[in-house]
């Protein structure tokens, strides 16, 4: 018998059916387990990356903000601010920066690192060889970032790293941990200073007892700020009570500041946070514009004029002593002449040299000296009583040019030496039109470059908005030099000035930095002018070179550096033009004038700043 043997071929197919796609579908789910666990631990790590950027720029900036205050302040030994040496590289695990209070004394990079997620867990070399956990390290004076310049900026970096454990990428790359690192460069860099008005005290100021404002004030004045930069006023006090002032019936006005003379601000370290009466236009309050502000709290702003050499007496020639009725020279110059103001009398000429018992004019004074005067352009060192301007007495320049160095100065500088007592003198009477100037000016013509207060044709078509070259003057007119070492600041460093505003003037008065408790009134009557720096600061050791200069400590800086205060003051009627830069440890704003600051907004000072470079 034949067999036969056959096979259900279709049978067998039929149960086959499906296996591809059970096959499909797996690969395709273990794609997305695939996709999703990668998901989740690259969103991990992206998110730990973010965490510790914030970090490393926070540590940073905190960091560089107290080196910033050590080169503020000049400080040179320990204990140094954010309790850390700058200069020497430290890593927080070795500091246990997890101890982040009020109190701590750990360095400020460690803590601010830590109030942000990394209490630097792990040393530098365990985060080097994977161990979980994170660590911080500060690096100074390390590679710059990108197009940061070298040369007169001083370099931090703060190092985050990070080990955090991966979930489903350790299955296929048998790594158990995955490493992050973020790095943020910063540092305390020399910019050109753009804060015209410097309030410098760190806290406030105190005399007889009494605790004043750095900047307060009193009476019922009427000051206005025009152009500038966008920051017009910085006081650096941190006191909660840094500015005080007759609210109720004072007007600081900042509407016209800034460069479009849309409004400026002003910053204030300590407080109060906001202004406390707000502005009621041209009646009283804080009127700062559309485009100013209030800005509490506010970074400190150094003194930029830290480094520059003061004069001295050595080898200032001539020397006079102030015996004969006629001042320095024994001439006089009639009324209306070489820019004599003397209600028909006459004037005396004074030029620059060294006055030991300083300069005293006014028929209070005492000798016999004429209530009216001319100062020649250059630099005047005064001792004694410094410059002192009683009621009556007028004061304006001399337009004959003076003699070699001081040819083409335009103006004159006033340095203040000697005892506290030597320094600006103005009674709020000196210029008054009634019995002190007898003929007026005006703003664009005259002075030692017969273009009044300016110091060429080109700065004489930049004046500020609010001025003309046809503004009357009816009272003192006093201006800085253009030229010479304490000219403008951008011929002084060799460097050509914008060409607008042109060149502007330096500085007008210099008090001598060594001394202290200085108490300097500026001010007068009439509508008068002063264009130039006052600059009034008690920190350096030696009155020719750059500071040390020592902070307060406690609550005041009575009895140390940062005590000197200008009053400017002023009687009803009476309009100040200042034009210029007011950088002063105090100052006070009296009396019932008003006050016009024009001031600079191309300042070429170099102060100190923080900056985050990435």
């Amino acid at each position: 018998m034949k067999r036969t043997c056959s096979l259900n071929v279709h049978g067998l197919r039929k149960g086959e059916a499906g296996q591809a796609m059970l096959f499909t579908v797996l690969g395709l789910g273990l794609f997305l387990l695939g996709s999703i666990a990668f998901a989740i631990d690259m969103s991990y790590a992206w998110f730990n990356r973010q965490a510790a950027q914030t970090a490393a720029d926070a540590a940073c900036v905190a960091g560089a903000m107290d080196w910033l205050k050590v080169q503020t302040d000049h400080i040179t030994a320990s204990p140094y601010p954010g309790h850390f040496t700058p200069g020497t590289n430290f890593d927080c695990n070795s500091t246990t920066p997890n101890s982040n209070s009020i109190a701590t004394t750990n360095p400020s990079p460690c803590v601010y690192a830590a109030l942000n997620g990394f209490p630097s867990t792990i040393s530098q070399g365990n985060a080097t060889s994977g161990v979980l956990g994170d660590n911080v390290s500060v690096i100074f004076n390390g590679a710059a970032a990108p197009g940061v310049p070298t040369t007169g900026t001083s370099l931090m970096e703060v190092d985050v790293t990070q080990n955090i454990p991966t979930f489903f990428a350790g299955l296929l790359t048998g790594r158990r941990t995955q490493r992050m690192r973020a790095i943020a460069k910063c540092g305390v860099q020399e910019v050109a200073s753009p804060i015209p008005l410097i309030v410098l005290d760190p806290v406030n100021y105190a005399s007889s007892g009494s605790v004043r404002s750095a900047l307060n004030i009193g009476g019922t004045p009427l000051i206005s700020i025009y152009g500038g930069p966008q920051q017009s006023i910085q006081v650096n006090s941190v006191d909660a009570a840094a500015i005080n002032g007759t609210w109720g019936s004072s007007l600081i006005d900042l509407s016209l500041g800034g460069p479009n003379n849309t409004g400026s601000s002003l910053g204030v370290t300590g407080g109060p946070l906001g202004p406390p009466t707000l502005c009621n236009p041209g009646t009283k309050g804080f009127c700062n514009g559309t485009t100013g502000s209030w800005m509490s709290p506010h970074s400190q702003i150094p003194d930029p004029f830290q480094n520059l050499v003061a004069p001295t007496t050595a080898g200032l020639l001539p020397t006079y002593t102030l015996t004969a009725r006629t001042g320095p020279t024994g001439a006089t110059l009639a009324d209306g002449t070489n820019g004599c103001s003397a209600k028909g009398g006459t004037c005396d000429i004074y030029l620059p040299g060294y006055y030991a018992s300083g300069i005293c004019l006014g028929s209070s004074c005492p000798g016999s000296f004429q209530s009216a005067a001319v100062f020649g352009e250059g630099l005047y060192v005064l001792g004694g009583n410094g410059l002192t301007l009683k009621s009556n007495s007028c004061v304006r320049m001399y337009t004959a040019a003076s003699a070699s160095p001081y040819t083409s100065w335009g103006g004159a500088t006033f340095f203040f030496t000697g005892t506290a007592s030597s320094t600006l003198n103005v009674n709020a009477n000196s210029g008054n039109s009634t019995s002190g100037c007898g003929s007026s000016t005006t703003v664009g013509v005259g002075g030692p470059t017969g273009f009044g207060v300016s110091c060429d044709s080109n700065s004489s078509g930049h004046l500020p908005g609010n001025l003309t070259s046809s503004t009357v003057l009816t009272g003192n007119v006093i201006l800085a030099p253009c030229t010479g070492p304490f000219g403008d600041t951008y011929l002084a460093a060799g460097k050509t000035p914008p060409s607008n505003p042109g060149t502007q003037r330096g500085i007008l008065f210099f008090q001598d930095r060594t001394l202290l408790g200085v108490v300097a009134t500026g001010g007068g009557g009439g509508s008068y002018a002063m264009a130039g720096t006052f600059y009034f600061h008690s920190c350096s050791s030696s009155t020719g070179g750059a500071p040390p200069c020592t902070q307060p400590t406690g609550s005041t800086s009575t009895g140390t550096y940062y005590n000197d205060k200008l009053t400017m003051d002023g009687n009803s009627g009476s309009t100040s033009y200042i034009l210029g830069e007011i950088i002063v440890d105090n100052l006070d704003m009296q009396g019932t004038p008003t006050i016009v600051m024009d001031l600079n907004p191309t300042s070429a000072n170099n102060i100190l700043k923080v900056a985050l470079y990435q």
